[in-house]
């Protein structure tokens, strides 16, 4: 396995490998190598450079059955194609037995021959315990149904028996075997009309809990009292036989053994609070799950209260307060609890309120469940699968729709220079241009925040980069903005695509003049700083390490959390309709994120926002500074240069536009015919080819060629979208010259120029 397709292994499970137990493997059947991820490691319990031979990855399969059919499935994938998704045992380094999914596929080359097969490793240990005790709580469950005082039966939406316990069979004085699947009004017509019928369809229809009492004539001639609870499947019916009611002290012993149960039986936090004393009755799963030992403590209110996080501790008692004093039956509430460590957990606490004949509130009993880990999965899934949606989107119409607008521009700028003496023509000519660069600009930024903008990273002073920005803000940000710079002597150089670097910035510069409509303050400041490892493990994707830091604060109107949530998030935006994209904060996001950086924001309402940019420290001195953006002149000449272009638009005018700067121009579609030109012409100084073409071979491909055929030949690659020909790890190969569609002719003058004169060949 190379080390390309490692490390794609490595960005696809990265996310979910370590929350879900996941790794990824693949045999290589040409050479007999077997690989296995990190994650995949980790699972088996092996040194972190294990890598097994194909019998010794086997041999962890742990009954022969097991191995056996591993072996059979592995088999037939690797002989046959036959992908394989199975459920078996297996022993790690260290003895431990335990379950795992293994999914395999195999791996074709051109020709279609079978040359590994690869997949994916992951433990369901706790899967497959979990369903075990499912299925022992489920039948539990069943055995207690058998065995309570009360009858109990389920009915579907058509009325009919679903299940039914045998003390029902004893207060209905009916078989189960002669009643199971029919109409329960067909069955017990006197019961049609009557308050069984009304409070059973009440509570289908507005889904609540009914309870009620009600006679029975002949031939049961008894009061039942009644609790019809709706479920998925329809009506879950407990019932007893009240014609001597039983004593409240039964009826509350029967009651406390059933809650007992169901606190014994859950992972749950389960509580019962008496509300005419104050006290809580807390299971043991508060101290297990939260840390908090509420028996030997104050079993009060305000020993759970307390532990609510301070800023949803007002929200919640509200919410709690206003069910008891009411008349409703049931509470729920989301909010964060504090474990007995410090850390933050988030619950989900549910309450059913017990009142006495007069409506009042007596009792509540409730439980509260830990979703902590379930919302940082479900978040870290949201965001990869949006991240991957926008990339897929955007990639896919990038390229044609930057060629598009290559002409577009192109025409608009030639349209500017020839009507200067038609000025009503020339404005609309320069509109043109304005929108074609919009579009591109808007195409950029969904690229950069799903980090698939090519970048070409330079060894950046930023601190002389933000003083050549100076002007450029000035004009941008009003006067009644004050804007201060405060550079960190010693700065570190940063290895960083400087363009982008100032594109972010311009973009925070904006969305800080837009949060300070009357005026304000704008500080930029530097910094050489160091991310330590707890940091890290706190953050997605941060690496450990020494970094540049630049922070844009703001004096405006701030953010509240909610908004400083969803500020990366693309098209998310507060501003008006029109007004922006919602794109600013999500390209910045991917920039850094994209350059093995960090981005943070702070904010508070009416006090301001600060948004620190993390770009990480060069690690040598390369092939020298940045030194600034240089002016671009127009400026031809007279050599030689082949163009390859598939998209006949596009090929027509960037021929015009370098025969128009005095270069001999020779044009081709695709790449087979470009290399019939290579043989056949003696004189070609520059390949100027895009890199997504149609046919046998892409841009990259052409270039090598074209180097084999005529060593020294330069060569300037073009394309709307780079996809992985010549940009791996979102950077630049190290000396490729790329011209992003579209571009202005005063770019293209430039850049190729710059190549003929560049002592490199580019390819």
């Amino acid at each position: 396995m190379n080390r390309t397709n490692l490390d794609e292994m490595s960005d696809l499970l990265r996310i979910a490998g370590s929350a879900a137990k996941l790794g990824g493997w693949k045999v290589d059947l040409i050479n007999h190598q077997v690989h296995w991820s990190a994650e995949t490691r980790i699972i088996h319990e092996v040194a972190p450079d294990f890598q097994p031979t194909v019998d010794e990855a086997i041999a962890f399969y742990a009954p022969p059955e097991h191995r056996n059919r591993i072996q059979a499935v592995f088999a037939q994938c690797a002989q046959h194609g036959t992908a394989f998704d199975e459920v078996v045992q297996f022993i790690t380094g260290k003895g431990r037995t335990l379950w795992a999914r293994t999914i395999g596929e195999a791996v074709k080359d051109d020709t279609g021959k079978i040359v590994a097969v690869h997949g994916a490793f992951q433990d369901i240990s706790e899967l497959i315990g979990a369903r075990e005790r499912t299925e022992l709580l489920s039948r539990q469950l069943q055995q207690t149904m058998e065995n309570i005082s009360d009858g109990f039966f389920l009915i579907d939406h058509d009325w009919c028996f679903g299940f039914m316990n045998t003390q029902a069979e004893i207060l209905l004085a009916r078989r189960r075997d002669d009643l199971l699947g029919k109409c329960i009004w067909d069955e017990f017509p006197a019961a049609s009309d009557s308050d069984f019928r009304r409070c059973y369809e009440q509570a289908v229809s507005e889904q609540r809990t009914v309870r009620f009492t009600e006679f029975y004539p002949e031939p049961l001639s008894a009061w039942f009292e009644v609790s019809a609870y709706p479920t998925p499947e329809g009506l879950a019916v407990y019932f007893r036989d009240v014609t001597e009611r039983v004593s409240n002290e039964e009826t509350l012993r029967i009651s406390n053994e059933r809650f007992n149960l169901i606190a014994r039986a859950t992972s749950d936090v389960i509580w019962d609070w008496d509300l005419l004393h104050d006290t809580i009755w807390w299971n043991d799963n508060m101290l297990s799950v939260y840390g908090h030992d509420m028996i030997t403590s104050d079993q009060g209110s305000g020993a759970w209260s307390k532990n609510i996080h301070e800023h949803d501790r007002a929200r919640v008692m509200n919410g709690i307060t206003t069910v008891i004093k009411g008349t409703a039956t049931g509470w729920q509430d989301q909010y964060r609890f504090m474990h007995a460590d410090g850390s933050v957990r988030t619950v989900v606490d549910r309450g059913f309120v017990i009142r006495n004949t007069d409506g009042l509130a007596v009792r509540m009993v409730g439980s509260m469940m830990d979703i902590t880990d379930r919302k940082e999965m479900d978040e870290r899934l949201r965001q990869a699968q949006k991240l991957e949606a926008v990339g897929q989107l955007t990639g896919g119409v990038a390229h044609d729709f930057n060629n598009l607008l290559t002409v577009i521009l192109g025409n608009a700028e030639l349209l500017t220079e020839q009507l200067t003496d038609q000025q009503q023509l020339r404005i609309l000519a320069e509109m043109t241009a304005t929108a074609a660069e919009r579009g591109a600009e808007l195409t950029s930024r969904l690229l950069a925040f799903s980090r698939r903008q090519p970048l070409d990273p330079q060894n950046v002073n930023i601190n002389k980069l933000i003083q050549s920005m100076d002007s450029l803000l000035r004009r941008t940000l009003p006067e009644s903005i004050d804007i201060e710079n405060v550079y960190a002597g010693g700065l570190w150089l940063s290895e960083v695509d400087p363009g982008q670097l100032e594109g972010a910035l311009l973009n925070l510069a904006i969305n800080a003049r837009d949060a300070m409509p009357d005026g304000g303050k704008l500080t930029i400041e530097t910094c050489n700083t160091l991310l330590d490892q707890t940091y890290a493990d706190g953050h997605d994707e941060v690496v450990a390490g020494q970094y540049v830091m630049v922070s844009v604060s703001d004096s405006g109107s701030g953010m509240t959390p909610d908004v400083v949530s969803k500020a990366f998030e693309p098209f998310f935006t507060t501003k008006q309709i029109g007004k922006g994209s919602g794109l600013g904060l999500s390209m910045v996001f991917g920039f850094a994120k994209q350059s093995g950086g960090h981005v943070k924001i702070y904010s508070e309402i009416n006090e301001g926002t600060t948004v620190k940019l993390y770009l990480p420290r060069a690690v040598s001195a390369g092939s020298g500074v940045y030194d600034g953006h240089l002016a671009l002149a127009i400026e031809g000449g007279q050599e030689s240069i082949l163009v390859v272009e598939d998209d006949p638009l596009v090929r027509e005018h960037v021929t015009g536009q370098l025969q128009a700067l005095g270069y001999r121009v020779h044009a081709a579609s695709n790449a087979d015919e470009a290399q019939d030109m290579l043989k056949q012409l003696s004189n070609i100084d520059l390949l100027f080819t895009d890199i997504v073409m149609p046919g046998t071979m892409n841009g990259r491909q052409l270039a090598d060629l074209a180097l084999t055929l005529r060593p020294g030949i330069k060569v300037l690659f073009t394309s709307g979208y780079t996809e992985n020909a010549i940009v791996h790890h979102g950077r630049l190969d190290r000396g490729v010259h790329l011209l992003n569609k579209p571009y202005r002719r005063q770019e293209l003058a430039a850049k190729v120029r710059k190549v003929l004169d560049d002592g490199d060949t580019g390819g």
